[in-house]
């Protein structure tokens, strides 16, 4: 057995962990009832996505031989399906397979299939229990942890609102076993890594400087620098959202980035991943700040330049409208009595919410990430 971390997320009435252990997949119902998740006799639905199938069907036969009775639905994990339609289907599979207030939803996949699963276990038969168990990167160390749920919403005017219906929701459990990343294409994990360096952004010193160290290693995939960065990574999560489970405070500084991030990544044909996007998201942010006065630019160019050597874009690939922007934007979940609330880096290890950022540094970051 390799090498395991347990971090706890103290949350009441609710308390929750994240279990990093490589191998963990294949001992999934054990690795339950350790934890006291009950598995033997239970009704089980597994909401995997299409493209890890073979990571289903490990854990539906790790589920079956410690007794449950286990089901699967499958879905493409897209943007475009993460709405009522997929989320209505999710509801219908576990009413074929007789899940009842005591089953089970086991989300196996990336952030996408997490907040699907996630949001149909918190309001199935009013709410059943729920284990996440990612195989991306990024929804190791930063979706599948602090329990936000959610779909997507066709926007008036046109384009997709990410999350903007969904629900706070605990996993009972967080598996992360970083033997499932071997499916990732190259580009998948590097995205991934934006999510890391907006961590270590939030957290400082000495965080920053590892992951600093390590780029070009993790960049690469090189296994030993990826087990040094998810339990590191996934704690500065874990640690914020124990402290503010809802939102309400010091959660937000989670959204570094991703405010300009989301709107990004809706645009039709932009093609960018979600921690593409929180990485172009990043910069724009860098840059408001420098612009706004709250930044050095050497930090900056510090923060970006780690992105960038991450192997993460910067910049927009082809032509993009700001006005486009400005109005996917504008629907943010973040955005209060119609003004945007960015989250701005102030140093390494200082993030803070701002509400009154003036039009002109806003039009200057769109300008430095290639928006016309």
């Amino acid at each position: 057995m390799s090498a395991s971390t347990r971090i706890a997320i103290d949350l009441a009435p609710t308390p929750t962990s994240l279990l990093v252990e490589r191998g963990a997949l294949t001992r999934l119902g054990e690795v339950l009832a350790a934890s006291g998740i009950a598995v033997a006799d239970r009704r089980v639905l597994l909401v995997v996505d299409r493209h890890v199938t073979a990571f289903g069907a490990r854990a539906a036969s790790a589920l079956a031989g410690a007794h449950a009775h286990v089901g699967a639905y499958h879905l493409d994990a897209t943007e475009a399906c993460k709405g009522l339609e997929t989320l209505d289907a999710i509801w219908h599979a576990a009413l074929a397979n007789r899940l009842d207030r005591r089953g089970l939803l086991v989300a196996i996949g990336g952030g996408l299939v997490g907040d699907l699963a996630g949001f149909a276990a918190a309001t199935y038969m009013r709410g059943i229990d729920l284990v996440q168990v990612p195989t991306t990167l990024l929804a190791m160390v930063d979706a599948s942890i602090g329990g936000k749920t959610g779909i997507n919403l066709a926007l008036p005017g046109g384009g997709l609102g990410k999350n903007l219906a969904g629900a706070f929701w605990q996993p009972r459990l967080t598996v992360a076993d970083a033997d499932t990343l071997v499916s990732l294409p190259a580009r998948e994990l590097r995205a991934g890594l934006a999510e890391c360096i907006k961590h270590a952004v939030i957290a400082g010193e000495p965080r920053f400087g590892q992951l600093d160290a390590d780029a070009e290693r993790l960049a690469a995939g090189d296994p030993a620098a990826i087990d040094r960065l998810i339990p590191s990574s996934a704690s500065v999560k874990a640690e914020i959202v124990a402290r503010d489970p809802f939102e309400r405070g010091e959660r937000a500084h989670l959204n570094l980035g991703h405010t300009f991030g989301h709107a990004i990544e809706t645009l039709p044909g932009v093609e960018l991943l979600h921690g593409e996007a929180v990485a172009i998201g990043m910069h724009a942010a860098c840059h408001c700040a420098v612009a706004c006065g709250h930044l050095p630019g050497s930090v900056a160019e510090r923060i970006v330049g780690l992105l960038s050597r991450a192997g993460l874009p910067v910049r927009l690939g082809s032509p993009v409208r700001s006005g486009e922007i400005l109005r996917r934007m504008a629907f943010d979940k973040k955005a209060e009595g119609g003004r945007l609330r960015l989250v701005l880096p102030r140093a390494i290890g200082t993030v803070t919410v701002e509400d009154s950022v003036p039009d002109a540094a806003v039009a200057s970051a769109l300008a430095a990430i290639g928006a016309t």
